[in-house]
């Protein structure tokens, strides 16, 4: 928290020099001292030699004379990534909406803005705690990967203002508000010109439309696609709502799941010559205890983790399913290689290895489209929602793997699914 007789120092970049004067006016009321500017290239070289030491905030416009301010914010977070930015613009375009807070951006408001908002979100941002209103990549990416649900971020913000934000109630909302809107016919872009196309077609002479034969394969593939997506988000709901029933079973038929899932999936593994290996059942001691699940999520889940791994592996690799088991449950791992060069060496940062399984992210957009993956950014997420569900938790991890000559980097899905409390 601010020292209440601490000052307020503000940065202000905007190029009205009416406007500019109108804002420094109103915060200097407020006993806040702004330093004004109105071309970036001053205020970066102003920005270069002190480093935000003694500033608190900075404000500045999107339209500029020598720049835009999406380089601006660039800029500041090259120097410093913690200072908060609060953007005032003119423009309600969505995509700059986005672009903007991908860099870490605290406030964005439009234009006209009210002198008691401008001073009200100033010292929102203030009265947080450093590690509260810096923007992690982590967070961030939660907010770019919700384009098209901009009122999410309005709902979460709001949230968090009034210091009661909830995850689950969260991911209640965006699920099901994601749903009806998919449902109602938003949201497929690919759908939607496809229509266009229709329309434009012949018509025949009964007033019908003459559809050709590859537009209709099209239009049945996207349809059967979104279906898929909106099946998935049906079953994230009935997770989250309490709509599954759940029993207890011997660890025993977990892998007995692994094995059936292995000789269904052959036709996949062998797209890039992958092999799946499972080894011998070591868990006879544990057979008599319990772990609780769903059969029918059970078995979306592996799926979804198997799809995963055959998608991000390289060709011809070796995916690994593995039981270990502990004195409170078992643990169940997936490890693959990278077959993406960008991790092969170092693998996934600690930020993305988190942010995998939060709605709608995705390490890559170009994915082997052949395995049938919703590529949706869904996934994971529905994994995560069904073994919390289960008791359990999931966690990924990078691993090294010394057993050839020259040490692999691998990731690493492991699950935890405790003994049911009456069987530990």
């Amino acid at each position: 928290m601010r020292k209440k007789n601490s000052i307020i120092k503000v940065i202000l970049l905007e190029d009205d020099p009416s406007i500019s004067l109108l804002y420094s006016g109103i915060l200097q009321k407020q006993g806040m001292d702004v330093t004004c500017f109105t071309e970036k290239k001053t205020a970066l070289e102003y920005f270069a030699e002190n480093h935000f030491q003694s500033h608190n905030i900075v404000i500045t416009d999107l339209q500029l004379p020598d720049g835009n301010g999406l380089d601006f914010v660039r800029e500041i977070r090259k120097i410093n990534k913690n200072i908060p930015i609060l953007i005032i613009t003119s423009t309600e375009d969505p995509k700059q909406i986005i672009d903007v807070m991908r860099e870490s951006v605290q406030e964005y408001l439009i234009k006209p803005v009210h002198p008691e908002e401008l001073v009200s979100r100033i010292k929102y941002q203030l009265s947080n705690k450093k590690n509260e209103y810096e923007h992690s990549e982590y967070e961030r990416e939660k907010i770019v990967s919700l384009e098209k649900l901009l009122e999410w971020y309005s709902y979460k913000n709001a949230r968090i203002k009034k210091g009661d934000l909830n995850v689950n109630e969260l991911h209640r909302n965006l699920f099901y508000g994601l749903r009806t809107s998919l449902a109602q016919g938003a949201g497929f872009g690919v759908l939607t010109q496809i229509i266009d196309v229709i329309k434009s077609m012949p018509k025949a002479e009964g007033g019908g439309i003459i559809i050709d034969s590859d537009i209709l394969g099209i239009l049945e593939e996207n349809a059967a696609y979104s279906k898929k997506v909106l099946d998935r988000l049906l079953e994230i709901e009935d997770v989250i709502f309490d709509r599954i029933e759940l029993e207890s079973v011997s660890p025993l038929q977990i892998f007995n799941e692994m094995l059936n899932l292995r000789e269904e999936v052959q036709p996949l593994l062998s797209l890039r010559d992958h092999s799946l290996l499972i080894p011998e059942y070591k868990g006879k001691k544990v057979n008599s205890k319990k772990i609780i699940w769903n059969q029918f999520y059970f078995q979306k889940i592996l799926h979804e983790l198997l799809l995963n791994a055959m998608r991000f592996s390289g060709a011809s690799s070796k995916i690994y399913f593995i039981l270990n088991f502990d004195d409170d449950g078992i643990y169940l791992s997936i490890v693959n290689s990278y077959g993406d060069e960008r991790f092969v060496s170092t693998g996934i940062s600690n930020e993305h290895l988190e942010l995998i399984f939060e709605p709608f992210f995705r390490l890559n957009k170009n994915v082997y489209e052949k395995h049938g993956s919703l590529d949706f950014g869904i996934g994971l997420s529905f994994v995560k929602q069904t073994v919390q569900k289960f008791g359990g938790t999931i966690s990924a991890f990078n691993l090294i793997d010394h057993v050839s000559e020259v040490k692999e980097i691998k990731i690493e899905f492991k699950i935890f699914l405790p003994y049911s409390s009456s069987e530990k």
